[in-house]
């Protein structure tokens, strides 16, 4: 899932008006470095979140899978 999003910045730093993607590279050419610094980290939380979300979401409804692994207690 974070790599998803980071294809998502990566296209939008090619070919959008809009995004994250379009902040970093707009922020790169006016040599706005705090505001690429947040973009980037802020990338980062929403990837580390959505693949957060995606496990936890994993884990809860696909039990069936820890108890044929024997990973159930």
């Amino acid at each position: 899932m974070g790599a998803a999003w980071f294809s998502l910045a990566a296209g939008e730093m090619i070919a959008a008006q809009y995004g994250l993607g379009f902040l970093i590279m707009e922020s790169y050419n006016l040599i706005q470095f705090p505001t690429i610094v947040i973009a980037m980290a802020t990338l980062g939380i929403i990837g580390f979140l959505s693949s957060a979300l995606i496990r936890w979401l994993g884990t809860r409804l696909m039990r069936w899978r820890e108890q044929s692994l024997g990973l159930a207690g």
